[in-house]
Formats: C-alpha cells, sequence, structure tokens
C-alpha cells in the first residue's frame, strides 16, 4: 500500500490547551533567552546570540526531514518541541529540543502530556511512523523517569556522547514504538492531561 505524502513545514497541531505552530525566526529573542536560561541545563549548546539564534532558524527550523514546532498555551508562547530525522523507510523520527521555557505561565497546566500527545498522533498516524527515539542525558533524572512511565524502553546507554559546558555526557537512548504508544502510553497521558486539569 502507497504511504501517504508527508505534510509540508507549515504544519500546525492543536489541542484543548495546546497549539503547537511552526517555529519562526521572529522567535529568535523569546526561544534565544529560553535556551541561555537555567531550564535549559540539559540541551546541548547553541547560539548565543540573538542573530546567532535568527540565522539558526532561518537555515534549521524547518528543512526537510523535521518539524520544529512552538508550543503555544492561552495564546503565548511557552515553550518548544522537534521532529527530527524523519525516515520514511525505517520508518522512524526523533522527539528532541523538548523545553518549557516559561513555567510560571504554564504553572501546573498538562502542557507537556498534550504536546506529547499531539506530537506523537502526528507521528503515528499522520507520518505513518513505527517509531520516536531519542537521547536524554544521564542526569535528567525527571525526563528519564517520565519516558519510562509513559512506556518507552530503555535501548542503553551513549557514553561520552554530549561535549556540554566543558565536559563529555552520558546520554540515555529511549525508544516508544506504535504499539506501545497506542496501548501504553496514550492513555497514561490522557489520564494525566484529565487528573492535571482539575487544578
Amino acid at each position: 500500500m502507497p504511504k501517504a505524502e508527508a505534510p509540508g513545514p507549515g504544519v500546525m497541531l492543536s489541542g484543548s490547551l495546546v497549539t503547537l505552530r511552526p517555529l519562526t525566526v521572529d522567535d529568535a529573542a523569546i526561544t534565544l533567552r529560553w535556551r541561555l536560561g537555567g531550564r535549559a541545563k540539559y540541551m546541548q549548546e547553541g547560539a548565543r546570540t540573538e542573530n546567532d539564534q535568527r540565522a539558526w532558524i532561518a537555515a534549521h527550523a524547518n528543512e526537510p526531514g523535521g518539524y520544529t514546532f512552538i508550543q503555544e498555551y492561552r495564546g503565548a508562547p511557552v515553550g518548544m518541541v522537534a521532529l527530527q530525522q524523519i525516515d520514511s523507510v525505517n520508518r522512524s523520527t526523533v522527539m528532541g529540543r523538548l523545553l518549557i521555557g516559561e513555567p510560571e505561565l504554564v504553572g501546573t497546566a498538562p502542557v507537556f502530556f498534550e504536546s506529547e500527545i499531539l506530537l506523537c498522533d502526528f507521528v503515528f498516524d499522520r507520518l505513518e511512523m513505527h517509531k520516536i527515539y531519542g537521547e536524554i542525558m544521564e542526569d535528567n533524572i525527571g525526563m528519564i523517569r517520565t519516558r519510562l512511565y509513559l512506556g518507552y524502553r530503555q535501548d542503553g546507554l551513549l557514553r561520552d556522547h554530549y561535549f556540554v559546558r566543558g565536559a563529555f555526557r552520558n546520554a540515555v537512548a529511549v525508544s516508544l514504538l506504535e504499539t506501545e504508544y497506542r496501548r501504553v502510553a496514550r492513555p497514561k497521558l490522557v489520564q494525566m492531561i484529565s487528573f492535571l486539569s482539575r487544578f
């Protein structure tokens, strides 16, 4: 059976709380502030000036084989997330660049969990992928525990995988198959959204 053609770069994904829209050069100032802030300590280092950030966005944000999204909550940008290395042959993609940059605006709202559903539904339903995978810095214990709780499998340890802030860092490789998403992760995500929406 032929695969559906992949959606173009202008994709927007909307839920009841969150909208994921394409990253643009107009987001350079806010995304640079996020990446230079303390919440980005588990991300690889990038641009240090707004001009460098604009140049990176113009060159890479929506290049073929990936999507970089801004997370909007109540009409305001609050974070970012990306799908990278979309491989239509092996039917896999990397989820990365996940960062909630405005925690005070998000509060207890389940922005992360709804964003995860929007992305995974897009990956498995529209892109027809078989697997999502990624790498998490070994000391990012909270994210590793969250991924494992949602049904991701730990595939291995990548030693000295990143050179960040003057030191090599290990990374934990994780992945989620389509069947695991539908059977385990999605029901748990729906449950978390329902629970957190009460507050």
